[in-house]
């Protein structure tokens, strides 16, 4: 019994089990492997979200994530950067995404048709165009983010505001490491570290089951020789197409009475339909052309 109790308290001041995530050939290891696909797909999403965003040319160099503690990484941090926080899918990990100051600037200069001189960096509460180019980058990096993620699995990442004040950001971390993934992006011939995307150690591991199902994305474009083929063979497609001048209606009297030669009144019309199948294609008139009866079409549905 002496020996039980020894072994647990052994055991409590050990702490928590640390994850093996960044230790090499550790169970966790494919994790990190996993993440460093996104990291590299995602510095290109970020270049051509963000050009579609400011609308001029930029540069940008991802650097891989290095592991820190949460509290390490906020105190280093100054106070004139913006916080933008975001959620995987309705309930998944939380990631944070800190822009600079002075990065943001330079996109508020390029936007209105200016030029970013690498240094002119405002303080205090972000101006009325800062506040609309945060929302701007908001949607750009949450795309970049979802995109960049789709290499591994397919989740929505969900933008829940931004935050100016590092003492508002919180983690609730049973692994106490991060991962910080920095892009440094070079704008009008200026480079600045420009933004940081924190990924909690514990939300990686919380996707691991994920990552086993297969993956099936749509293809955005279309094989061009399939899409020929498709084409050509739709054009060889015969369709019955009919006309109808009216629908008279008689009783069985009257249809038992019928013989070669009789008349049965039509009404002038130019809301005769075309019909394509069993669904009216278009609304049109019964005329004469080249001696031959034809239809004239006046309104397409």
């Amino acid at each position: 019994m002496p020996s039980s109790t020894a072994a647990a308290d052994s055991d409590a001041a050990r702490g928590p089990a640390e994850h093996s995530l960044l230790k090499k050939g550790g169970p966790d290891d494919i994790l990190l492997t996993a993440y460093r696909k996104v990291e590299k797909r995602l510095g290109g999403q970020l270049k051509g979200h963000l050009m579609n965003v400011i609308g001029c040319e930029l540069a940008v160099e991802m650097a891989s994530s290095d592991a820190s503690p949460f509290t390490d990484w906020l105190n280093a941090q100054d106070a004139n950067a913006v916080y933008l926080e975001y959620h995987s899918g309705i309930a998944g990990p939380q990631i944070w995404v800190r822009i600079s100051r002075l990065f943001l600037t330079g996109c508020v200069d390029c936007f209105f048709g200016g030029q970013f001189d690498g240094e002119t960096c405002p303080e205090g509460k972000p101006t009325r165009s800062e506040i609309g180019m945060i929302e701007r980058l908001a949607k750009a990096i949450g795309d970049s983010l979802t995109e960049g993620w789709s290499v591994i699995l397919e989740t929505n990442f969900r933008y829940a505001g931004y935050y100016c004040d590092k003492d508002d950001l919180e983690m609730e971390l049973d692994d106490p490491n991060i991962l910080v993934s920095s892009a440094r992006i070079a704008l009008s011939g200026h480079a600045v570290q420009a933004i940081d995307v924190v990924q909690s150690i514990d939300g990686l591991v919380s996707i691991e089951p994920q990552l086993h199902r297969p993956v099936s994305r749509e293809i955005d474009v279309a094989d061009p020789v399939w899409k020929r083929s498709l084409k050509e063979s739709f054009d060889q497609v015969y369709m019955p197409v009919r006309s109808v001048l009216a629908r008279p209606t008689m009783d069985l009297s009257q249809l038992s009475k019928l013989a070669v030669g009789d008349i049965l009144p039509v009404s002038p019309t130019d809301n005769v339909p075309l019909i394509v199948g069993d669904r009216v294609f278009a609304y049109g008139s019964i005329g004469e052309q080249n001696g031959g009866v034809a239809f004239k079409i006046k309104q397409f549905l």
